[in-house]
């Protein structure tokens, strides 16, 4: 009994410590916009994007990491909207990401940070006739493209982070720029 009550003590001061470990999970939502452009290099559809993202990452330092993750984005209302305008319509994404990360700390819980890498990703979206609702064919699409962000954080003595940044992921014929607002935990 004696010897479960040391284990079960042992697990539980783990957390005490948590600012200190290379482990970081976290995720975010964001907002932005869209630019779809065919191959032929036309512009024929966009708006604005909704996006999710989750991550964890490991730090080989205070100030450098590596980072994989996951990321899911669709149309927002105003796409909803110009989709009436549009040959392309009912655009989504999917991926997996790896990235470098880099942070420049500002003061002892603050910093500046970017991240550079690459995604294998998925594209998704619907070719119609302008004005009409009838999908002439539903494409999907799969590839590796580039994957870049940049933004501010600040990390409490709980291990508790919160954070906002630029995304920048084109995705095959997708350009998508996001605004993000994020969460982590670092274990």
């Amino acid at each position: 009994m004696k010897r479960l009550l040391l284990v079960i003590g042992s697990l539980l001061s783990v957390g005490a410590y948590a600012g200190d470990s290379n482990h970081i999970v976290g995720g975010s939502l964001g907002y932005g916009v869209q630019d779809f452009e065919s191959k032929s290099g036309q512009e024929t559809g966009g708006g604005d994007s909704f996006a999710i993202d989750a991550y964890y990452r490991y730090m080989f330092n205070e100030n450098f990491g590596i980072e994989t993750g996951i990321f899911r984005g669709t149309g927002g209302v105003v796409t909803a909207l110009t989709g009436l305008f549009s040959e392309v319509d009912n655009i989504s994404y999917k991926g997996v990401r790896g990235a470098f990360y880099g942070q420049l700390p500002l003061s002892e819980s603050n910093h500046l940070y970017a991240k550079v890498g690459a995604s294998a990703n998925r594209l998704n979206y619907d070719v119609s006739r302008v004005f009409s609702s009838d999908v002439i064919k539903n494409v999907e699409t799969s590839g590796s493209d580039f994957y870049g962000a940049v933004g501010w954080g600040v990390r409490f003595q709980s291990g508790i982070g919160i954070n906002i940044e630029y995304q920048y992921v084109p995705i095959q014929e997708l350009k998508v720029q996001n605004f993000n607002i994020g969460m982590s935990y670092r274990f």
